[in-house]
């Protein structure tokens, strides 16, 4: 009786790890078991998904950098206008040298701002004042707009002295830099406010160069002075040698009343004729019209199409890196985890053997 308990006890239980487990419990084990593993085949799925989509991104990566349109356009407009920012930097700068010419004496300068079309300051007629001047327009019509201003310049008695247009159709831009009688300044402001349908923008400066008219004017006096009395000099001079030294002085004393003489009238041409530059641009385009134009059906299937060898690209790029590079390094990292794994089953076998012997 006792071998049979023995015996039914024997089927009804297995020995795993030491310990005795009933077969509800082999079979719970194995229903968790299971359910883990399906649960690791639905991650798995997951990851291989991730897995492709990075590939194909890392593929479109590879395939190079586009270029893109806005680069493009950029640097064509670059290379189309050239003239257009030498002349608009040579028009800033102008007002800036008049204003350093002489001795380096300190002026005033008067800035002003205003959309509001309030005229601006006009010159004491006691000071010597420098006017210049940026007004940026919006307008329905660049050549129209351009040839009316032109027209009301040259009616005031001034002229252009430089007109830069580029651009065409929407994107057209003008920059015209006009010379004013500096007593038609005011005026010549409202006229061309007048043409424009909308003032974008107005800034004048004026510049007080009174200290730096006087001081020229004095030195060019006294140097006067002072070719006079060498003039007198020579006229005395009998030695040939006093003679030419006289001469050096002379010439030396008329070559800065020349200088200075070319400074005072540069000086006092800028006083009279003041500087306005204005910049006439057509109505900006609303979002909808900028989609609109820059869309078009060939642009994006041509896109899609460069999309597409991006990918192709990348996809042999990566599997080139693949061959030399990955494979390599896996069949190395095999090879190192075989050697491992065989001194590890050397290894346990000799403290198998020692244990073995030591009972």
């Amino acid at each position: 009786m006792a071998a049979d308990d023995i015996n039914a006890t024997d089927t009804s239980t297995e020995t795993q790890g030491g310990a005795n487990i009933p077969a509800p419990a082999r079979r719970s084990l194995r229903r968790a078991a299971l359910a883990q593993i399906h649960g690791h085949r639905r991650i798995a799925r997951g990851l291989a998904l991730i897995a492709v989509a990075a590939v194909i991104g890392a593929a479109y990566v590879a395939g190079g950098p586009p270029a893109t349109d806005a680069h493009n356009n950029l640097n064509a407009a670059s290379s189309a206008a050239p003239e257009f920012a030498a002349d608009r930097a040579g028009a800033a700068a102008a007002p800036a040298a008049v204003s350093q010419a002489g001795t380096g004496t300190t002026n005033g300068s008067v800035n002003k701002e205003s959309g509001s079309g309030q005229p601006v300051l006009a010159a004491a007629e006691s000071n010597q004042i420098i006017k210049t001047g940026q007004l940026s327009l919006e307008v329905g019509d660049i050549d129209n707009a351009v040839g009316r201003a032109g027209a009301a310049i040259t009616g005031l008695g001034g002229s252009i002295d430089s007109s830069n247009q580029y651009g065409s159709g929407g994107d057209a831009t003008a920059s015209i830099t006009f010379r004013v009688p500096a007593a038609k300044w005011d005026e010549a402001v409202s006229t061309l406010r007048a043409i424009g349908t909308k003032v974008l923008s107005l800034q004048t400066n004026s510049t007080d160069v009174t200290l730096q008219a006087v001081d020229l004017d004095a030195r060019i006096a006294n140097l006067e002075k002072t070719e006079a009395a060498l003039q007198a000099i020579m006229a005395r001079a009998t030695a040939i040698a006093d003679v030419i030294a006289v001469e050096t002085q002379l010439s030396q004393v008329e070559g800065q009343i020349e200088e200075l003489k070319a400074q005072r009238n540069h000086l006092q041409n800028q006083v009279d004729m003041s500087t306005l530059t204005v910049t006439f641009q057509l109505p900006a385009k609303t979002v909808t019209t900028q989609a609109t134009q820059d869309w078009t059906l060939g642009s994006q299937i041509d896109q899609a199409g460069a999309a597409l060898v991006r990918i192709g690209q990348g996809l042999v790029t990566l599997g080139v890196w693949l061959m030399i590079v990955v494979v390599p390094l896996v069949l190395a990292l095999l090879v190192l985890f075989g050697i491992v794994w065989v001194i590890r089953r050397i290894l346990g076998r000799g403290r198998r053997r020692d244990a073995t012997a030591g009972v």
